[in-house]
C-alpha cells in the first residue's frame, strides 16, 4: 500500500509545506550542547553553509558541520539530526540487513531529532513535520512501520546517552563546588 494524497478533480494549487526555521532559546543550552558533543561519534564544527541546509554529516571525513548563526533551538535540533546520521547511517553504523536510501535516512534522522528534542521540551514540530512529510511521501506502509521501531529504539538510545552525559556534568559541577567550598 502506498500513501498518496488524493488529487482534486479541478486543477487547484496545492498548499506548500512551509518549513519554518526554529527560533528561541533552549534551557541549559550550554550543558545540553556539551551532552550532545559527548555522545557524537565524530567531531562537530560550525560553518557558514550556503543554501537551505542547516548542517550535514560527512561520512568520508567523519565529521558533522552545523550552520553558524542559528537559534539555539534550531542548532540543537539540527545537531541531534546530524548525530543520528553519524551514529546510525554511517558506513559502519548501517544495518546490513536493512538497506536505506537517502529519503529513508532523512526521514529517520528527522524523526529521531523530533522525538529527542521533544523529550527535552524543545518543540521542533513547525520544522520537523513539514520536513518529514517532504521526505516520507510515497513510502510504503511496511517501510514506515519498520522505520518506526528503528526510530523509537534509536531515540531511546540517544536520550539515554544524553541523560548520562547531563548527569555526569552535574556531578562534576557539584564536586567542583564542594571542593571550592571546602577551601
Amino acid at each position: 500500500m502506498t500513501w498518496t494524497i488524493p488529487m482534486p478533480t479541478a486543477a487547484r494549487e496545492l498548499p506548500s509545506l512551509d518549513i519554518h526555521e526554529l527560533t528561541g532559546d533552549v534551557k541549559e543550552y550550554e550543558r545540553f550542547y556539551k551532552a550532545l558533543v559527548s555522545i557524537s561519534p565524530v567531531p562537530i564544527t560550525f560553518e557558514d553553509i550556503e543554501g537551505g541546509a542547516k548542517g550535514y554529516y560527512n561520512d568520508a571525513e567523519k565529521r558533522i558541520a552545523i550552520k553558524t548563526r542559528m537559534s539555539e533551538a534550531q542548532t540543537i535540533k539540527t545537531l541531534i539530526h546530524e548525530i543520528s546520521h553519524a551514529t546510525y547511517h554511517s558506513k559502519e553504523g548501517r544495518d546490513k540487513d536493512f538497506p536505506l536510501d537517502r529519503r529513508h535516512m532523512e526521514t529517520e534522522a528527522e524523526a529521531i531529532a523530533s522525538v529527542v528534542a521533544g523529550a527535552y521540551s524543545i518543540d521542533s514540530s513547525s520544522y520537523s513535520y513539514p520536513y518529514l512529510a517532504s521526505w516520507a511521501s510515497g513510502k510504503e506502509v511496511k517501510e514506515l512501520k519498520d522505520s518506526l521501531e528503528r526510530i523509537r529504539s534509536f531515540a531511546d538510545e540517544m536520550i539515554t546517552g544524553i541523560d548520562r552525559s547531563l548527569e555526569k556534568q552535574i556531578r562534576r559541577e557539584q564536586n567542583r563546588a564542594f571542593r571550592e567550598e571546602a577551601r
